[in-house]
């Protein structure tokens, strides 16, 4: 149709085309052309907006003329009226042609219509505008606006003139109707005088694509007639070529109306003149205005239509809308409105509203944020989201799939109305349940607020309390509103316990009773360590079986031969008075072999008291027997879940434990198999501080009983069955008026004389006697009971021995003096010796003592044999000892073994050999031989004491060599002399050979009888004595040089010995020289160090010091922070003092110690040279020891060397101490000395400072207690603002409560009113639908009669209302589906009532009454068959809610006032039957009205007004406790306010006193 119009155009005529074009014509054809295709992509239409394939793609409208027959408005034209105008030729002088222009003739009109008609070049139309004549010259304009009726992208705008080109005129665009006119193009040929812009100007890339451009090039007044101009609206933009993706040229083209305003006039100048022929001959006409462009539809459509108000709009596709295609269609904006480009549609895309939602919009946020922008609108099925995706608030659903439910959160109980996908709402604290609607185990009384915890005590309570009350539930021995006290006959409030408190044993005496203080838990046990502990096993039948201990395992374990179980027994330290491990547990690790285990009921046994329990070794929790160790835990304890059986009460059970006899285990399970037990434990209690032990019981005990737990009887009371012991009850004395009080155990009525005392008081057997006391001679013990008889005075109980009526003897085995007043010197024993005495009598005389012995026996007790004889024998004596008098000291021997006393050297029993090594027995005893050990044979000596030598050895020890030997230390035994040595020997032996003639001669001289008288001979002889004592002189000379040489040798050798001491001493004297030295250099190290860190500690303490102000501190929080400054400056000087004495020490230490070791080196060198001197004069002394010397020197040579080097390292230490750097320790005094004086200086300033503040502080202790004062009343007033706190909290707590009852209760009536009401509804179309049952009775004629004849076998049965309601309603089952709304309503109505009544069970009987009543009246109705089904009806309508009404009477006064009414109802329409017995009705009736009464009486709406009225006052109540409560925290804020500013410690005088 476009092309159509275009070839239909003024400018696409053929006989336009006749005319050759102009070279401008050309141009601009040529660019309209260009452009065109630039924009449309060629003038073809694009009319297909899907492909082949039914892919979406560009489409636009074709290229049309969109100016075409479109009404132009001008704002001038000639014609009206009319006028003339000449044509423009040219030609000066020539005539003018001139016209009429007359907008009234159709002929000679020129008007705006003209300029988008159809152009037919053989009959030319024309706008015209009036002349310069009238007026139409610059400034005046005219303006020709073109309205398109929608937007187009313009490609050109072509005026054609009729006249000459105006020299000034400009094209103008509106985008959207009603808008401002945009500039498009400026013409003009004064651009910058017109429209102040640049003639031909050009846009840069990155200027403003949208600014209009003026240009001469039209403007010329040439030609006359028939100038085009054609305008290109991107002609000269650089974005033209990227026209899709230039939004700004995209706007640009855009335009809905064009207008043209014409400013000046081409003229030839002659206008000036004013001649009005030529003034005519200049106007505007324009003979042609073409718009070249597609209609708008942004590459959505292929086409623009008309729509059904006559505009043309795009007709859209791509899911597109609007008249230029600019939005998406609804539904269909899952991602932004795009233009369509050639690469791609932008198709509009569909919403994900997953069916449920046929709306939605773009969501720019939504895109950014998921690549997808479509959000729905008015999701349905409770959905919701951006796809509705997801179910709405208060919605859910458990599957993509499924419908969303409500969650129905309770509003009260949840924090808001969502829920998870589950439908479980989120619960306020306390509250639970998927709904929220009920509170949490261990929370009550749900409100806004959420439900409030229980303050369940959590000892006494089970954790849970009433919802609706909050009173705890308590354990079985536990009460109180927070089960926070014991009941009754019960202590001990435990967590632990399953029934809360134990109960009070005190021996069956008292049932009140508490907690005991100062006893400790206590453990007895039997780990097995060292032993068996004392346990025992035994079989069933009590025969004892071996057990035994393993060391290694240290545990204990038996085996059985057999399938009887053994027992383990417990040993005594188990067992007795173990009272206070009631309730405690008994445990213990045990094990098996195998796991072939038979359980009893009997595999743990307790007895006592006559009581025995047993429980499965299983029981209370615990495993089967394994081969791995296992612990077992028994509490002892009576309840049922521990299941000692046989079940004890808790007095039999502690009855037990008091008087625990027996503790046993079973140990075997099977058949030889074996137990294994270890540490037993069982927990008990003790006096004493540790792990209080919070068991035990201290009783409360009536007035005949007293002790912790009543075990005794009071003062004046006795037991009075002694054998029960503290279970017997006490009795009052009776002491037959001898006294007022007994003893509580024994009950002595004082009939009889008191201990110690006897007679007979009361004349039982005689006349009265007085009591006396006992006379037993002081031989009893006063504090023992019953010493003598209380009859006859007969001492019973003598002591310290003695026996007798008096005590007055020593008793039998005893001798000595009873009445001696010593007790240790009274009675002593015999011990006669039963092996010495006679008949091995015990007994001795009395008196002295004496034990008759046995022969040859001896003492006082006969237990000593004689001197002499030994071996002591029972009923035989003493064996003689038989010594040798000759080997014997005395005869007499050991009296245990015989042995006889020797003489020295002598041995054997009876004394009769020599020792070994001995000889010469005699009186005097055995010599020792004393054989030399090197020198003999052997050690043992000959009968005449020689021993036997060895080779060069004689004498008679064998200890000297032989002549011509000698003893050598070197070699074994004695070596022979050298042979020079035996020509002296020889000579010797010459001299003995003479010496033994002569005395042979002399002997001969004596008994010869000859005289010799020879002088020569005697001359002789005198030589020879001569001789003999020069040898004998010679002789004792050799032995004094050889004792001297021996002398010498031995003194050499104690030298050499002391010399290598001292050899040894230097050398272990030079080690510890270097480890002195080694030492030192250590300490000078570490000297160094503590110099360098006294240095810096110097330099920190000058800063510090030079750092240090002793301005006064500003703040009053701190004030001694001055004398912490000064107190840490004198320490630290004290400090750097001390460290620089200890390095002045430290340094003279080291010097001290380098000095000591030059010295004592010193010292050894010349020591060593004289060892060397000593050492060289030994060896020219005794060559024989050369040899030893030489090695000595070795020795003292190496010793030298190593005291040398150790000598040069000593000096080179000592000599590195000298050339130490020296410690100026004066220097560290002077700055310490200077650092102490500034600190006392300091110090002197700071106490200066202090006494101020002393005084400062002394001003203000009246302030401070006047603060104190105000602290401690602050703290009482907030005490008491708590204590108000807590009783408001609590009133406000009942406040809510009666609040919430009386609400509770008002709509709990309300609710039953309005329930009744519609059960009286109910009743009345019941009635109706009864009515209409009757015309069914031929049907129902045979349930009539199977219902009389039940009711026939129930009336034989009458006598319990609720047994005939049963049958009542058993009877009339086929009617029950009437009345099924009728009971379901009812029953709404009882589970109401329940919860709100609870004071309406006194009319139980009266309403059962009225039941049996109306039961009878139903029976007697159904008798009647003609009207049974009618009567029969009502009647059970009456029966049943009379059974209901019972139902809730037993809660409900209300409800029963409901269901009265509604009988009464009944009653009246039962009263309009016919054949009704009337009387039954009347007592019926009757009946009805005294229940009614009787409910009136209890005036239920007083009641609630009652509630409502203290309702408000609670609540008014509320109001002004919180106002107090307001009040209060204003004071305490206050007062804390005030606490707060009051410094902490020195306070500010000023800020106090300051009003």
């Amino acid at each position: 149709m476009a092309l159509r119009r275009s070839r239909t155009s003024k400018e696409s005529k053929p006989n336009e085309l006749k005319c050759s074009p102009s070279v401008g014509t050309m141009r601009w054809r040529l660019r309209l052309v260009l452009l065109g295709c630039l924009i449309l992509q060629c003038p073809a239409a694009m009319d297909e907006c899907y492909d082949e394939n039914s892919r979406s793609q560009r489409c636009m409208p074709e290229f049309v003329n969109a100016a075409f027959n479109v009404t132009v408005v001008a704002s001038n034209t000639c014609g009206s009226p009319p006028e003339e105008y000449c044509v423009q030729t040219g030609v000066t002088g020539v005539t003018k042609s001139c016209h009429i222009c007359d907008s009234s003739n159709p002929r000679l009109q020129h008007g705006a219509v003209y300029l988008t008609d159809y152009n037919n070049q053989a009959d030319t139309t024309w706008w015209q505008s009036q002349t310069m004549l009238a007026g139409i010259q610059y400034p005046n304009s005219i303006s020709l606006t073109l309205h398109l009726g929608k937007a187009f992208d313009i490609t050109y705008v072509r005026l054609k003139f009729h006249t000459s080109r105006p020299e000034s005129f400009a094209i103008f665009k509106r985008t959207i109707e009603d808008g401002p006119w945009i500039p498009y193009q400026y013409y003009s040929g004064s651009c910058e005088k017109t429209y102040q812009k640049i003639n031909r100007g050009f846009i840069r890339t990155g200027d403003d694509e949208q600014q209009a451009l003026c240009t001469d090039e039209f403007s010329d007044i040439s030609p006359l007639t028939g100038g085009n101009v054609a305008f290109s609206t991107l002609e000269g933009r650089p974005s033209a070529y990227n026209f899709d993706n230039s939004p700004v040229l995209q706007e640009w083209v855009t335009a809905t109306d064009i207008k043209v305003t014409l400013n000046r006039l081409n003229t030839f100048g002659d206008e000036v003149f004013n001649d009005p022929k030529v003034l005519k001959s200049y106007y505007y006409a324009i003979s042609d205005f073409a718009v070249g462009g597609r209609c708008k539809c942004h590459g959505h459509a292929s086409e623009c239509v008309k729509n059904e108000f006559s505009k043309i709009v795009c007709n859209c596709k791509h899911n597109t809308m609007g008249m230029d295609c600019e939005t998406c269609q609804p539904f269909y904006n899952d991602r932004p409105w795009r233009r369509a480009t050639a690469e791609n549609a932008n198709e509009c895309l569909p919403c994900n509203c997953h069916g449920k939602s046929a709306e939605c919009y773009f969501d720019s946020e939504l895109y950014r944020a998921t690549g997808h922008g479509g959000h729905c609108r008015n999701c349905i099925d409770n959905t919701d989201g951006p796809n509705c995706e997801r179910c709405r608030d208060n919605f859910y659903r458990q599957g993509p799939e499924a419908s969303c439910l409500p969650c129905n959160c309770n509003p009260v109980g949840s924090v808001s109305t969502h829920c998870d996908i589950y439908g479980r709402c989120s619960c306020k604290p306390g509250v639970m349940g998927d709904k929220c609607d009920h509170c949490q185990p261990g929370y009550h009384s749900l409100t806004e607020a959420g439900c409030r915890a229980c303050a369940c005590n959590p000892s006494g309570s089970t954790a849970e309390c009433s919802a609706d009350t909050g009173r705890c539930v308590c354990k079985n021995n536990v009460e109180g509103f927070n089960c926070e006290r014991c009941k009754p006959g019960f202590f001990n409030l435990d967590p632990q316990n399953t029934h809360g408190c134990t109960a009070c044993f005190c021996f069956g005496h008292s049932s009140v009773c508490s907690k005991a203080e100062g006893y400790r838990t206590e453990r007895i046990t039997s780990s097995f360590d060292a032993g068996d502990d004392g346990w025992q096993a035994e079989q069933r039948d009590g025969a004892a079986v071996q057990l035994q201990w393993s060391p290694v395992n240290r545990d204990i374990s038996v085996i059985s031969s057999d399938y009887f179980p053994v027992y383990y027994i417990a040993p005594a330290t188990l067992l007795g008075n173990q009272l206070m491990s009631y309730g405690q547990n008994l445990s213990f690790t045990f094990h098996v072999d195998k796991r072939d285990t038979r359980l009893s009921a009997e595999d743990i046994v307790l007895e006592g008291a006559d009581l025995r329990v047993t429980v499965p070794l299983i029981a209370q929790g615990n495993q089967y027997p394994t081969e791995s160790p296992q612990n077992y835990v028994f509490r002892l304890h009576e309840v049922t879940s521990y299941p000692w059986r046989p079940q004890l009460s808790s007095f039999e059970f502690q009855k037990l434990l008091h008087n625990l006899t027996a503790i046993k285990i079973r140990g075997t399970y099977s058949e030889n198999s074996h137990g294994y037990l270890d540490d037993v434990t069982l927990v008990s209690a003790r006096p004493g501080s540790g792990n209080p032990a919070e068991w035990v019981e201290q009783c409360t005990c009536p007035t005949a009983y007293q002790g912790q737990f009543c075990e005794q009887c009071a003062l004046g009371y006795r037991r009075d069955d002694a054998r029960r012991g503290s279970f017997s009850p006490c009795v009052p004395c009776s002491c037959n008026a001898h006294s007022d009080t007994c003893d509580f155990e024994s009950g002595k009525r004082c009939e009889l004389c008191d201990d110690g005392y006897y007679g007979d008081p009361l004349g039982e057997e005689g006349p009265v006697r007085v009591c006396k006391p006992c006379h037993c001679s002081d031989n009893i013990d006063p504090n023992a009971v019953g010493n003598c008889n209380r009859l006859t005075g007969e001492c019973l109980k003598c002591i310290y021995n003695t026996d007798g009526f008096f005590c007055d003897k020593c008793k039998d085995g005893f001798y000595g003096n009873a009445l001696n007043p010593i007790p240790s010197e009274k009675c002593k024993a015999c011990n006669c010796s039963p092996d010495g005495t006679v008949g091995q009598q015990k007994n001795c005389n009395q008196i002295t003592g004496l034990c008759e012995c046995l022969a040859h026996v001896i003492g006082r007790d006969c237990g000593q044999c004689e001197p002499g004889f030994y071996n002591l024998l029972r009923d035989q004596g003493c064996q003689r000892c038989d010594c040798n008098p000759i080997g014997s000291a005395n005869g007499e021997c050991d009296t245990q073994n015989g042995q006889c006393e020797c003489q020295p050297g002598v041995f054997g029993r009876q004394c009769d050999n020599c020792e070994h090594y001995h000889f010469g027995f005699s009186r005097d005893g055995c010599k020792p031989c004393d054989c030399d050990h090197e020198g003999s044979r052997s050690l043992q000596c000959k009968e005449d004491g020689k021993c036997d030598c060895k080779e060069g050895f004689v004498g008679t020890h064998c200890d000297q060599c032989e002549e011509n030997y000698f003893y050598n230390r070197t070699k074994p035994g004695c070596q022979e002399c050298p042979a020079c040595y035996r020509l002296v020997k020889d000579k010797v032996n010459d001299h003995r050979q003479k010496l033994k003639d002569l005395e042979d001669l002399i002997a001969n001289l004596g008994t010869s009888q000859d005289t010799v008288s020879d002088k020569a001979f005697e001359e002789r002889l005198k030589e020879a004595e001569n001789a003999i004592m020069d040898l004998l002189r010679d002789a004792e000379n050799m032995r004094d040089i050889d004792k001297s040489l021996m002398d010498r040798l031995a003194e050499i050798n104690n030298t050499l010995s002391t010399q290598w001491g001292r050899l040894q001493n230097i050398k272990d004297t030079v080690d510890n020289t270097e480890d002195l030295a080694d030492r030192s250099n250590n300490r000078i190290q570490d000297a160094e160090k503590v110099i360098v860190n006294a240095r810096m500690e110097l330099e920190k303490a000058k800063e510090i010091m030079a750092n240090v102000s002793a301005t006064m501190p500003d703040s009053s929080a701190d004030p001694n922070n001055m004398t912490l400054l000064a107190e840490e400056a004198h320490s630290l000087a004290e400090r750097h003092k001390n460290e620089a004495d200890e390095i002045e020490q430290i340094a003279k230490s080291a010097n001290d110690t380098s000095t000591k070791a030059y010295e004592l080196l010193n010292k050894m060198l010349p020591e060593e040279s004289g060892i060397t001197k000593t050492i060289d004069d030994l060896n020219k002394k005794y060559d024989a020891a050369k040899n030893m010397s030489r090695e000595l020197e070795k020795q003292a040579a190496k010793v030298h060397n190593e005291a040398e080097e150790a000598g040069s390292k000593a000096l080179q230490i000592y000599a590195n101490l000298t050339s130490l750097p020296k410690v100026d320790t004066k220097a560290l005094e002077n700055e310490a000395e200077k650092i102490i004086k500034d600190t006392a200086d300091l110090d002197s300033e700071i106490n200066k400072k202090k006494k101020d503040y002393d005084d400062m502080r002394d001003d203000l202790r009246a302030k401070e207690n006047e603060v104190k004062n105000l602290l401690e009343k602050g703290k009482t007033e907030q005490q008491t603002a708590d204590q108000l706190l807590a009783r408001a909290d609590a009133a406000r707590a009942l406040a809510e409560e009666a609040a919430k009852k009386g609400n509770a209760t008002l709509q709990e009536a309300q609710d039953i009113l309005r329930n009744l009401q519609d059960f009286d509804k109910r009743v009345n179309d019941n009635k109706t639908a009864a009515e209409e049952a009757l015309k069914k009775i031929p049907n129902i004629r045979k349930t009539i009669d199977d219902a009389n004849a039940k009711t026939k076998q129930s009336e034989d049965a009458l006598g319990n209302a609720r047994m005939d309601a049963s049958e009542a309603k058993q009877k009339a089952k086929d009617a029950e589906q009437i009345a099924n709304k009728l009971q379901q309503s009812a029953a709404e109505t009882k589970q109401d009532a329940d919860k709100t009544f609870n004071d309406a069970m006194d009319l139980e009987e009266e309403v059962s009454e009225m039941m049996k009543k109306l039961k009878v009246a139903e029976d007697e109705l159904a008798s009647k068959k003609d009207e049974a089904d009618q009567d029969m009806m009502m009647a059970d309508m009456a029966s049943q809610a009379a059974k209901e009404a019972d139902e809730q009477a037993r809660k409900a006064k209300k409800s029963v006032q409901g269901v009265l009414n509604i009988i009464n109802k009944l009653l009246g329409e039962l009263g309009q039957l016919d054949n009704v017995d009337v009387n039954r009705l009347k007592e019926i009736e009757k009946t009805l009205n005294d229940a009614k009464d009787q409910m009136k009486e209890s005036d239920l709406e007083r009641k609630l007004a009652d509630l409502e009225k203290a309702e408000k006052e609670q609540a008014n109540a509320i109001i002004t406790y919180e106002q107090d409560i307001e009040d209060i925290l204003k004071d305490i804020k206050n007062l804390e306010d005030i606490k707060q500013t009051l410094p902490p410690g020195c306070y500010n005088t000023q800020s106090l006193e300051t009003p």
